[in-house]
């Protein structure tokens, strides 16, 4: 990045950093890159139905009203794609089904933007999205896109931050297991005990046993029933998947 680039971007970085609210940081981030709308979500399950409980927009306030009276959160195709990805993407890549034809017509409609891009962010448990639109032109965008991509995932994880401070200040409820906790949790689940994790793990059964009680304590301090149960609602281990890596 040209130092005069790099100079505009710390810049940039400093407003949002500073701004008092994320939708402060979204008006800043919009401005800032000429795209017309930015939105960013959180998300702590998905399963029929995704759950976002925290969204901040600068869609305007019309067109929020009918996507939420609409329940258009069960449709969104964007939405959908940006909540189980895991790299960034235009949303000229992702297939929309025929379920999500009226919605795209009914935001055209509403002067929504045709173009956008999506940036995915997993943190612990939760899976986060800050979403641009824009109603440039194909090949300007793709040029807007390749220009700005690394700044703006920056950017989205920078916001994403300040959201989870802006829910919970200091104390986030998800706790934060260190590898080896979440390695020792997900052989637990899958039925081992204490003498075959240390053999497979390599480690000793007593440093077995001590990640085993420091993820309890982390988890809430029950048994380890109750642990690995709760490991498992918050998404920290996934134990009739692969090996934690």
């Amino acid at each position: 990045m040209k130092a005069e680039r790099r100079s505009r971007f710390d810049r940039i970085m400093l407003e949002v950093e500073e701004a008092d609210s994320i939708q402060d940081a979204l008006q800043i981030f919009h401005l800032a890159y000429g795209v017309d709308f930015s939105t960013y979500h959180l998300a702590f399950t998905i399963v029929d139905v995704v759950d976002t409980p925290y969204v901040r927009t600068t869609y305007d306030a019309a067109w929020i009203s009918r996507y939420l009276l609409r329940d258009y959160v069960k449709i969104d195709p964007i939405l959908r794609e940006g909540l189980v990805r895991q790299l960034p993407f235009d949303w000229r890549e992702v297939d929309v089904p025929p379920t999500a034809h009226a919605f795209l017509l009914d935001a055209q409609r509403h002067d929504i933007g045709a173009n956008g891009y999506s940036i995915p962010i997993v943190d612990k448990s939760r899976r986060a999205l800050l979403s641009l639109n824009s109603r440039l032109p194909g090949d300007d965008w793709s040029a807007t896109i390749a220009q700005y991509r690394e700044e703006w995932l920056e950017l989205a994880f920078l916001i994403h931050h300040k959201a989870i401070y802006e829910l919970y200040g200091e104390h986030d409820p998800i706790p934060q297991l260190s590898a080896r906790e979440i390695e020792c949790l997900h052989w637990r689940a899958l039925g081992k005990d204490s003498v075959d994790i240390a053999l497979m793990l390599k480690l000793s059964e007593h440093t077995t046993r001590a990640y085993l009680k420091s993820a309890r304590n982390k988890l809430g301090g029950g048994t380890i029933t109750y642990t690995i149960a709760r490991a498992i609602q918050l998404r920290l281990i996934h134990p009739f998947g692969n090996t934690p890596s």
